[in-house]
Parts: structure tokens; C-alpha cells; sequence
């Protein structure tokens, strides 16, 4: 504001040396002083034009009245002040507010003059006809000045729209190509954690795999005793039996045969899905397939229904029932706690199937929060069964629970290890 008021103030002294200007060329002498200092008053006014444009032409207009009166009869004095206020009256109001104002100006400015400045009319029809192109030359000048006021703040508001147009648009470009990083810092995130969540996942499932086939080299040592036992047994009765009984001795030596042939066979399998080095752990309870199973359901957590006799059976097969049954008794304590358990053995003629069936979670029970393996159980589940030759299936059953079911065929691989 005080930058405007120092540049109107400088715009007002400029106006009153045009002023003084015209008077000299025109009179060839200056005004008096009473004009004089009228006219610098009313230039000055020009400090008020962009405060106040309306108040600043009307007090120009009322000193241009005491100019008239004071000026020598038939000098038309007009300053510069009165064109630049109607000029400013059009870049601040509307058109037609300001074409109002300048033809008042002109009026006023042109009235003032033929009552209070004119001397006595000798020819009224020239004096009039004087009149008449005074007031035309001053309406042009006024309604031009205002007209160019409003001209100017019109182009000046139709930059401004334009620019304004043009930095919301480069704001909306702008905003656009942020969206359009932040979605792809957002999808590349996605990707990382999707890549870090398949490496994590990949991960526990070679440590889970590590862990089944260590546990499978334990089994593979009880399998290992287990015939190695038998072939002793055998050995020591055909040492005995040699001098009191050949073919007995013979009968225990092919015996032994067999039992080294099974034992051979029961080890290739187990040592083929082996690649990994074992660590401490427990063993197996000693005892038949049926045995540890029954072992498992003893503290109540489950129950355990056989059909058929389990007669002689192989000792992986032995393994896996247990291991099996061990891993889905974990499973639904895990995922289903507090639902009912049941284990069902059927011994075939040509087959043994083992189902470990749970029902839905209770709800009154919490999960468990240590589950940091569960979910691959299966995994090794299954990779047991392709051992011994046998087929694992596990799914939802028809009661809204789970149901694992491990089919093992009867190959009578075990006959000949009783003595």
C-alpha cells in the first residue's frame, strides 16, 4: 500500500507539471497563485484513486468548480488529475458504473465552465455551438479514459484466469504423476512382499522337509535294530542248532536270508527320501505300530477304534502309522483344539488304512500361538507314505472337520522275521 501511495503521490506531481505545461503554452504566463494552488490540491487527490476512486472524483470535481471560479473569465482549464481518477474508476468498477461517472465528469466539469467562467455572450448561437464540442471533446475524453480502464482490467483478469488455469492444470498434472509413483511404489511394495513371503515360505518348507527327514533317519535306525535283532536271534539259533539239527539250521539260515533281504529293502526306501544330516532327538517307544498309536490316545485326547488283526507287519509301515497319526493328532490340536478326536485302524487282507478324523473347534479352547511349522505337516505326511508305498489323502470332511486317511498295501514283507 505504501509502495501505491508513493507512485499515485509521484503520478500527481507529474500532473501538475503537464498541467502547468498546457497553461503556459496556452496563456504564455502562469496562473495565479490561488489557481495555481488549486490545481496542485486537486492532482494530489490522485493518492486517493485507488482508496476511494469515487471519492476521489468527486473532490476533484469540486475543486474543478473552485478552479473555474477562480480562473480569469473564458479560460478553460482542465488538469490531467480528473482523466487519470475516471481511469482508474474503470479498472476498479464496473463499465457501466464508470461510463456513468465520466459523463457526470464531463458534465459537471463543462457546467462549471459556462456558468462560472464564461464571460458575456456576444454571439449565443457561437458560444452555444462552443459549448456543445467542449462537452463532446470532454465525453470522449472520459468515456475513452474509463472505457480504457475497463479495456486494461479485463485483459489483465483474462491473464490472470489463464495463468490460474494454467497452474491448476500443471498442479493437476503434478498431482496426477504423484498418484501415479505413489501406485507404483504401492505395487512394487506389493511385489517385495509377495517375493519376501514365497522366499519366507520356501524357507520353513525346506526346514519343515529337514526336520521329517531327520526324524525319518531316527526311524530308520529303529528299523535298522528292529531287523538287525531278528537276523541276531536267527544267527545265534543257527549257531546252536548246526551239530544237533542241520535242517532245522538250514530252515533259520534261509531265514536269516529273508530277513536280511526284507531288512535290506525297508533301508533303501527310508534312505532314499534322506538328505540331510540327523540331530539328537528322541526315539520311537519300542513296541508294534498299534502299540505307539495306542500310546498317543492314552491321555484321552483322542479314541481309537481297530478292525481286523494287525498280524506281523512291516516295521516302516509300523513307523509311518505312528508318525502319521502323531503328525495329524498335532495338527488338530493346532487348528481345531477342543474338538473331538477319533482314530480308526482297519487291518485288510490286502490292505491297512488308518483315518484320523477331527470335528470343529469348540471355540472354548485358544489356538495355539507356536505354530510355526503347522501347515506342512501334510507335506511330510505324505512324502512318508510314498515311502512304504502307500497313499495319503487329507481334507475337509463331510461334518465341516478334518480327515487324514493313510492306505498302506499288505506286501507281507514281515512274514519272515518271527522265529
Amino acid at each position: 500500500m505504501r509502495k501505491k501511495l508513493i507512485q499515485d503521490g509521484a503520478l500527481g506531481v507529474a500532473a501538475v507539471a503537464f498541467g502547468l505545461l498546457i497553461w503556459l503554452s496556452d496563456r504564455g504566463s502562469p496562473p495565479g497563485t490561488a489557481v495555481l494552488t488549486l490545481m496542485i490540491a486537486q492532482t494530489l487527490l490522485l493518492c486517493l484513486r485507488r482508496v476511494s476512486p469515487v471519492t476521489c472524483v468527486a473532490l476533484m470535481l469540486v475543486l474543478q468548480t473552485a478552479i473555474s471560479a477562480a480562473a480569469p473569465h473564458g479560460t478553460g482549464l482542465r488538469g490531467a488529475g480528473l482523466a487519470i481518477a475516471v481511469f482508474t474508476c474503470g479498472t476498479l468498477l464496473t463499465a457501466r458504473a464508470a461510463i456513468t461517472i465520466a459523463v457526470i465528469t464531463a458534465v459537471v466539469e463543462i457546467g462549471g465552465y459556462a456558468v462560472l467562467t464564461l464571460p458575456p455572450v456576444e454571439d449565443p448561437a457561437w458560444e452555444l455551438s462552443r459549448l456543445v464540442v467542449n462537452l463532446a471533446l470532454a465525453l470522449l475524453l472520459y468515456v475513452a479514459a474509463a472505457l480504457l480502464g475497463a479495456h486494461l482490467t479485463m485483459r489483465r483478469r483474462y491473464a490472470e484466469a489463464v495463468a490460474a488455469r494454467a497452474d491448476a492444470e500443471t498442479a493437476r498434472a503434478n498431482a496426477v504423476a504423484a498418484r501415479a509413483e505413489a501406485e507404483t511404489a504401492r505395487a512394487n511394495a506389493v511385489a517385495a512382499r509377495a517375493e519376501a513371503d514365497a522366499e519366507a515360505h520356501r524357507a520353513r518348507t525346506e526346514a519343515v522337509l529337514t526336520a521329517e527327514r531327520a526324524r525319518t533317519a531316527r526311524d530308520l535306525h529303529d528299523v535298522a535294530a528292529h531287523h538287525l535283532t531278528s537276523l541276531i536271534v536267527q544267527a545265534t539259533l543257527v549257531e546252536r542248532l548246526l551239530d544237533r539239527d542241520p535242517e532245522a539250521a538250514r530252515g533259520h539260515a534261509a531265514a536269516v536270508r529273508e530277513e536280511g533281504r526284507n531288512t535290506l529293502h525297508n533301508l533303501r526306501r527310508i534312505v532314499g527320501a534322506l538328505r540331510a544330516d540327523d540331530g539328537a532327538g528322541p526315539h520311537l517307544p519300542d513296541g508294534s505300530g498299534l502299540a505307539m498309536i495306542d500310546r498317543l490316545v492314552s491321555g484321552g485326547e483322542a479314541t481309537l477304534t481297530v478292525d481286523g488283526t494287525p498280524g506281523v507287519q512291516d516295521p516302516a509301515v509300523e513307523v509311518a502309522l505312528h508318525r502319521v497319526a502323531q503328525e495329524a493328532l498335532s495338527n488338530a490340536r493346532d487348528h481345531a483344539p477342543g474338538a473331538p478326536v477319533s482314530i480308526t485302524l482297519a487291518y485288510g487282507e490286502t490292505e491297512t488304512t488308518m483315518e484320523i478324523h477331527n470335528g470343529r473347534a469348540t471355540g472354548s479352547v485358544p489356538v495355539r500361538d507356536d505354530r510355526r511349522h503347522r501347515g506342512f505337516g501334510l507335506i511330510g505326511m505324505r512324502e512318508r507314505a510314498s515311502l512304504i508305498g502307500g497313499a495319503l489323502d487329507a481334507g475337509p470332511a463331510d461334518d465341516g472337520g478334518w480327515l487324514v486317511r493313510l492306505t498302506v498295501p499288505r506286501t507281507g514283507a514281515g512274514s519272515g522275521s518271527g522265529s
